[in-house]
């Protein structure tokens, strides 16, 4: 079923290879895009609009800046397929010409890796389109109850307060369908996504130090062609990291400023909603915190992994037995390791690593803005 799902979200973002024409995936990629941005851009004239009070502009935030996001994971893989496409073929490859079992293992222990956080991707995402489906649904019905009980005294305003948009409960009632689409469509391009970038890294990490071995156990009789190979595959092996730096690192700079916004928004919404009791609004905020932080660390984490590998290259090729080569070749070693020792990274916007230390960074500044906007809540 997980895979299933990631075909369907490669698909509509225009990278899943399909037998039939090009024109189905386009026409399903362009309704992808019409029911994210349509709900978006509703979302956002609620926020300017601004006529039912603060807290409901607030509501219109969190779904706005999803579907933003979401938008953003539809447009740009599409616009790198190619360079996706490269990187998906060489794992095709790697995993058919690999026949050692020592290679195979390491392979196998990164795709583990990569299948558990698919897993919990997807138990987030289907857990959270759920429980805002849910929400939506017995609002809904609790609305029409209470429109049904007193519906004679209501004003015609204060029977549709809960839309600056649109004016009656027709129109209402099927932008809650509208909504609907676009809740699945972002689980499942938000799942297809944070899965598959996931997986692309954790395929370049086992790459690495595969790597690593064949430089660690090379033969000295046989020593200039196996260099050779090292550094061809090592070459390779750069321009697909260089592939997948170009493909995400809009991407990753867009949901950084979404997450972090998000998170400094529901943050303070939690320090309100403890203050006064409301119990569905903890829940809310903390549901958003926790999958924005979660999806945060994966990302870091696929960085971080990258990064480090990568740099390990450099002390596996200064620990093998180059002092026993000829002085010509070992001179080839300085190369090597002059190359080897700038690490790959995946960043945000290319000047933002994203690693494990960034992660800890965004952490403290968030915590830090929350705790003097609860000191000034206190005041």
């Amino acid at each position: 079923m997980i895979l299933s799902v990631q075909k369907l979200a490669l698909s509509c973002i225009g990278i899943w290879p399909v037998k039939k024409k090009d024109l189905f995936m386009d026409l399903r990629w362009i309704i992808a895009v019409f029911f994210e941005a349509m709900p978006m851009c509703i979302y956002f004239t609620e926020i300017y609009l601004h006529c039912n009070g603060a807290k409901k502009s607030f509501d219109y935030v969190t779904p706005g800046a999803a579907a933003a996001l979401a938008v953003t994971r539809l447009i740009t893989p599409r616009i790198y397929r190619k360079k996706l496409l490269e990187i998906i073929i060489s794992m095709m490859d790697d995993w058919t010409t690999h026949k050692d079992k020592r290679v195979r293992s390491i392979m196998k222990k990164y795709a583990t890796m990569s299948t558990r956080v698919t897993t919990l991707t997807f138990i987030l995402v289907g857990t959270i389109v759920s429980v805002y489906i849910s929400v939506a649904i017995s609002a809904n019905t609790r609305k029409k109850h209470d429109n049904g009980i007193d519906n004679t005294n209501m004003s015609h305003k204060d029977r549709f307060y809960e839309s600056c948009v649109f004016r009656s409960e027709s129109s209402r009632q099927a932008f809650m369908i509208i909504q609907a689409i676009q809740m699945f469509i972002t689980g499942i391009s938000t799942f297809g996504t944070t899965s598959f970038f996931f997986g692309l890294a954790m395929h370049l990490c086992a790459q690495f130090d595969v790597l690593s071995i064949k430089l660690s156990e090379f033969k000295i009789n046989d020593a200039h062609r196996s260099i050779a190979e090292a550094v061809q595959r090592h070459c390779q092996l750069i321009r697909l990291a260089n592939c997948m730096e170009e493909s995400f690192n809009a991407n990753i700079l867009i949901y950084l400023f979404v997450t972090t916004t998000l998170m400094c928004i529901d943050g303070f919404m939690l320090i309100v909603s403890l203050r006064l009791g409301n119990l569905a609004m903890i829940i809310h905020n903390t549901s958003v915190l926790l999958l924005m932080m979660i999806q945060l660390s994966f990302y870091t984490f696929a960085g971080d992994c990258l990064e480090m590998r990568s740099i390990a290259l450099s002390y596996v090729t200064y620990n093998c037995n180059w002092y026993d080569l000829p002085a010509n070749v070992a001179r080839d070693f300085q190369i090597i390791l002059i190359r080897t020792s700038i690490p790959h990274q995946l960043t945000a916007g290319k000047f933002l690593p994203m690693n494990m230390i960034t992660f800890k960074d965004i952490l403290k500044s968030t915590v830090s803005y929350l705790s003097v906007l609860r000191v000034m809540l206190n005041e």
